[in-house]
């Protein structure tokens, strides 16, 4: 009882150090919680898409408890240093390390039980109005959160091992330092680190190899291999850089007596130098988690912002009807089965096209070899069918073609598959009525050919490539205007017929395997899609947004730490200027100055990173069928204005506590 009751009054009396990491331990177990409540509520079962949902909010579950892991460890240990040289006073005063140990444990099992139960009641509360958040993204109207008890019991447990860890590590603290040195271990001073010039180099070489990685992708599976190797790269290159390259640059400010023998940059030259091996973890830290709340906020933004983008063009009328056959009775079957039903088909259009060719094109000689970095898609289309789409007629002669490459660009005059070479008579900027994405290849090519047979010995060739014991020939797709009844109405007329004919399926030797031309029409509806992509889209927008409010909290509370820790240790230095003849307002302008650089060199360092992953970003968005590259440099833009501001706002408040501390 002893031991409760000291732990509880060190607690209530050292609340100004407690506070910050209770703060963020509850705060950490909430947003855990809240996304735990959604994912294992019974309600979300009934949304559309409601597995798209789940796998999102598992990521992000995994995602904030690893975050919250590492940073309440960081928390903790900012507590813990804090707290030794009252740890040393209680070990002279005569309790053994054990008893510290103890009393240590006690005041992290109630700091436990008070986050769980404050975060349990707020979580409750609060995944209701997080619930109704997710539901206005995706579109939906059912409101009815339905509480969970095993989401508490499991967020419960995760963060219970969290504190096991934490009381793991006072333990070992406490029992590795003598009594001297949690005496003094808080306000130990740094000795001037060296300046490491091989280390410099190494973080310079890595963050060179990380944009490279970022600038040399080609297709949206080329980003996706190197997305996260290049990730490490920058994380280690941006640790060096703030361990030695920062060093060995203040080490030449210092050398440079002009510069150097100025007030405010000898006091701010002379501070930093002597604790950058202590800010170069914050900085580092810092710089990369700024950094990740810009990418992950300007791609949820950008992808959720891009879906009416997408559709249109995609859609080039509202019902897509992909017939996998090109009998004469293909389109003819269509149009029957639709009279036959009263279902109008407005504004139709049909073109004919072959499968996609997936290889790789080097002056204009195409491989079916799949290259990531450089994979490129072919579809032919015949003259007529160009003709017929455009109302233009082209005279094609020999192998002659005219290319449009849709995606991606084409220099080349001659285009080869194997041992069939096409002339490129001209190339073309766009095809009416036509589709004009691409969602996995760098670069999208549509060659326009005399007709269909010049092209049959390369479509038997990939057949042959690919192992298909099937001909390969051309897809006719159907594009109308119809009501959503019409379409449901004629997709189930068309369920039990053949593609080429209007032999009902049931009719087909069950024993034969089945052939693209023994599959019904398949239909793709504008309205359909758009529930798809705006339940996918807003589950991701909704994880973007939790994530990236939970990194700009992270960066908060490393900066505020940062700022009382560095006026705790800057107050005596400055009394002592002052003492010497240094004026107020020049300690006000050299902590201005240090303050300055220490908070924006971050921000800097973080926007040159996403500079050069927004090219990567890109790639990665056009995965999900976005290739507008305007509108994403745009909602990248205001991203980082608003996250900026933030920051911003972030470093006035924080800074405040560091003037208090210092000014005297």
């Amino acid at each position: 009882m002893f031991y409760v009751k000291l732990a509880s009054r060190n607690i209530r009396q050292s609340m100004s150090n407690f506070l910050p990491f209770g703060l963020s331990s509850v705060v950490m177990f909430l947003m855990n919680l809240m996304i735990a409540t959604i994912l294992f509520s019974p309600s979300l079962k009934k949304l559309p898409g409601w597995g798209n949902f789940a796998m999102l909010l598992g990521l992000g579950l995994i995602v904030l408890t690893i975050f919250a892991t590492i940073f309440m460890v960081y928390s903790y240990r900012f507590l813990l240093k804090r707290r030794t040289k009252e740890f040393g006073l209680y070990n002279i005063l005569g309790l053994k390390k054990r008893h510290i140990a103890r009393i240590s444990i006690l005041e992290l099992l109630m700091m436990f039980l008070v986050t769980v139960v404050i975060g349990t009641i707020l979580g409750i509360i609060l995944a209701k109005f997080l619930y109704l958040f997710l539901i206005h993204l995706v579109g939906e109207n059912y409101f009815d959160l339905q509480w969970s008890p095993l989401a508490v019991g499991i967020v419960t447990i995760m963060f219970a091992c969290i504190y096991l860890l934490l009381m793991i590590i006072s333990s070992c603290s406490i029992h590795r330092h003598s009594s001297l040195e949690l005496l003094h271990n808080a306000s130990k001073g740094e000795k001037e680190p060296k300046s490491r010039g091989i280390l410099a180099l190494l973080g310079i070489i890595f963050l060179a190899i990380g944009y490279y990685l970022a600038l040399t992708v080609a297709s949206p599976l080329d980003a996706l291999t190197k997305f996260f190797i290049a990730v490490l790269f920058v994380i280690f290159g941006t640790l060096l850089f703030y361990m030695s390259f920062t060093i060995w640059l203040l080490k030449r400010q210092k050398k440079n007596q002009h510069y150097y023998y100025q007030p405010k940059h000898f006091i701010t030259v002379s501070s930093m130098l002597y604790r950058m091996k202590q800010n170069a973890v914050g900085l580092a830290n810092i710089t990369i988690l700024v950094t990740m709340t810009f990418v992950t906020l300007a791609t949820t933004v950008g992808l959720f912002s891009s879906i009416n983008g997408f559709l249109d063009d995609h859609f080039v009328r509202n019902t897509t009807i992909t017939i996998h056959a090109t009998e004469p009775r293909s389109t003819a079957l269509i149009e029957q089965v639709a009279e036959k039903n009263g279902i109008p088909l407005k504004n139709e259009i049909s073109y004919e096209l072959s499968p996609s060719l997936i290889g790789t094109m080097k002056d204009g000689t195409f491989k079916n070899k799949q290259n990531l970095s450089d994979l490129t898609s072919v579809n032919f289309m015949t003259a007529k069918t160009y003709e017929r789409l455009t109302g233009r007629t082209i005279n094609l002669k020999g192998s002659e073609a005219i290319a449009y490459p849709a995606v991606g660009s084409l220099i080349e005059n001659k285009v080869t598959f194997g041992n069939h070479t096409f002339e490129i008579k001209s190339k073309i900027s766009g095809i009416r009525n036509f589709p004009s994405i691409s969602m996995t290849a760098s670069n999208w090519l549509i060659l326009i050919v005399s007709n269909k047979e010049q092209i049959q010995p390369i479509l038997a060739d990939a057949a042959k490539a690919m192992g298909s014991p099937n001909k390969l020939g051309f897809e006719t797709t159907i594009s109308a205007d119809m009501t959503t009844t019409d379409a449901k109405t004629l997709q189930t007329a068309l369920s039990d017929y053949r593609a080429n004919g209007d032999k009902p399926i049931r009719h087909i030797n069950q024993d034969k395997k089945s052939t693209p031309e023994g599959m019904p029409p398949t239909f793709e509806r504008y309205d359909d899609m758009h529930e798809q992509l705006l339940s996918f889209a807003g589950g991701f927008l909704f994880i973007g947004l939790i994530l990236g409010f939970t990194f700009i909290l992270g960066t908060a509370l490393i900066i505020y730490y940062k700022q009382i820790s560095e006026g705790e240790q800057d107050k005596r230095s400055f009394e002592i200027l002052q003492e010497v003849g240094l004026s107020s307002e020049e300690v006000r302008q050299t902590i201005r100055s240090q303050v300055l650089l220490v908070f924006f060199m971050p921000i800097a360092v973080a926007i040159v990173h996403f500079g050069f992953a927004f090219i990567m970003i890109q790639k990665l968005i056009s995965l999900f069928g976005t290739t507008r590259f305007g509108l994403l440099l745009l909602t990248s833009t205001g991203t980082i204005a608003v996250v900026a501001a933030i920051y911003y706002i972030i470093y006035k408040q924080t800074s405040r506590a560091y003037y208090r501390i210092v000014e005297r």
